[in-house]
């Protein structure tokens, strides 16, 4: 039982305020308490770039040597926000270079952020992309695990597929609730069944040889079944939003990310369990 959940169990509940609150003071005293021991953390070129992109003035006739102090400072001023401070924290992180003289790696540096998010009860994640680091917004976590970061590990072999993937994810995490949002997890999907398949026919043609592909596997009919409405939703949304506006609610694109996720991870189940009967 962490801290947030004792004092719930008492009846002293944390409020969202007080949740950042909370991880504001935890992630200062990791920083403040190794800032010595990391003095070599940052260098000067990655100073110019934490400050470049997030349009910092840097401090100029100090030592390089402390970089690190000087960006904790900035995230500190930045810190009025929980939003504000994490932008400027993942800034921190993708201006980094891993080498062997340092310390901590920039996946390092996430976890640490990660955890302590997980512990004050605060839903947000870090992700990477091509690009580097992102904040995404998070769901239940045994939902995020399973529908969005395993799907992103598996894709790895499904490069296109990934990559599209990754883009409405970003669109998504940015507040982005545009059909644009829709469209790019339904060309996730398509490209997906595209190299999965082995050919370039379009998400309705796949759609059946897909569902062909896992009914021989043995997986029920009632299963393979869902990828019909899920391509129906996509249609949908592109053909009201046409008529009105741009704007999706946030909630229908949630639904979609998540059954987005739920179909590329069945299939790709599928085939785990079909190598597997075939390597017996």
């Amino acid at each position: 039982m962490d801290w947030i959940d004792y004092r719930e169990r008492l009846g002293i509940g944390f409020s969202d305020q007080d949740k950042a609150s909370y991880f504001m003071v935890k992630i200062f005293n990791i920083l403040d308490a190794n800032s010595t021991i990391l003095r070599t953390q940052i260098d000067e070129n990655e100073y110019f770039e934490f400050c470049n992109m997030t349009g910092t003035p840097m401090k100029h006739g100090q030592l390089y040597g402390d970089g690190l102090e000087l960006i904790t400072n900035t995230l500190r001023r930045n810190s009025k926000t929980l939003t504000q401070f994490l932008a400027y924290y993942v800034a921190f992180i993708n201006c980094q270079t891993d080498n062997n003289y340092k310390k901590l790696t920039r996946e390092n540096y996430k976890n640490i952020v990660c955890n302590l998010l997980d512990e004050s009860h605060i839903p947000f994640s870090i992700m990477e992309d091509k690009d580097g680091y992102f904040i995404f917004p998070k769901g239940a976590k045994e939902l995020d695990d399973a529908l969005i970061s395993q799907p992103l590990e598996w894709l790895s072999q499904y490069p296109n597929a990934r990559k599209t993937y990754i883009i409405a994810l970003h669109q998504y995490a940015d507040g982005i609730y545009i059909r644009d949002v829709a469209d790019n997890l339904r060309k996730a999907l398509e490209t997906f069944l595209q190299e999965f398949l082995g050919n370039d026919k379009n998400l309705e043609s796949n759609k059946n040889e897909i569902c062909k592909y896992l009914g021989q596997q043995g997986v029920d009919a009632g299963i393979s079944g869902l990828f019909q409405p899920l391509i129906n939703s996509y249609k949908n949304v592109n053909d009201r939003i046409a008529k009105h506006n741009d704007r999706v609610d946030e909630k229908l694109l949630e639904f979609l990310l998540y059954q987005t996720g739920v179909l590329i991870r069945m299939v790709l189940s599928v085939k785990g369990m079909e190598a597997e009967t075939n390597a017996d």
